[in-house]
This record gives C-alpha cells, structure tokens and sequence, in this order.
C-alpha cells in the first residue's frame, strides 16, 4: 500500500510539472508571436516566412530560458507593441 501511495505521488508530480512547463511553453508561444508580430510593425516592413520562422524560434529559447522576464513583459503590455518592445529593452533581452 505505501508503494502505491508513493507512485501515485511521483506520477501526480510529474503530471503537476509537465503541466505548467506546458502553460508557459503556451504563453511563450503567444508571447513570441507578438513579438514576431510587434517587429513587423514597428519597423514597418514584412518578414519572410523564414525571418518570422527564425526569429519565433530564438524567441522561444529566450523566453523559455527567462521567461519570467520575457512573460512579464508580455503581461503588462500585452496590446501594446511599443510598451512591449521597451519593457524587453529595459529587461536586457536584447543587450
């Protein structure tokens, strides 16, 4: 019975863990579109689809790396691309 109760523990866990990995993976998703988006804006100008494919890619390794940062960002300033962009300079994402 402790055996039991000891592996519905780990596997409870482990789900506990995947599932918030995937909750941010979701929101740097989001977060990495906007920015992708938030470029082509900003800059007035139209990404090929291997720019936009290359830059939500490097997004997602920064994000996931600090995401807490990068999500934070994204939070306080999700409609705005310009209150984005100066949240991720004041940050040092892209220093």
């Amino acid at each position: 019975m402790k055996q039991l109760s000891k592996g519905i523990s780990v596997l409870f866990l482990v789900f506990f863990v995947y599932n918030c990995q995937d909750i941010v993976e979701q929101k740097c998703q989001l977060a990495c579109e906007k920015f992708v988006s938030c470029t082509e804006e900003e800059l007035k100008l139209t990404l090929a689809p291997d720019v936009k494919r290359t830059g939500r890619i490097q997004c997602m390794d920064g994000c996931t790396t600090h995401n807490s940062d990068i999500l934070q960002c994204f939070d306080q300033e999700p409609n705005s691309c310009k209150g984005f962009g100066q949240c991720l300079l004041q940050i040092g994402t892209f220093e």
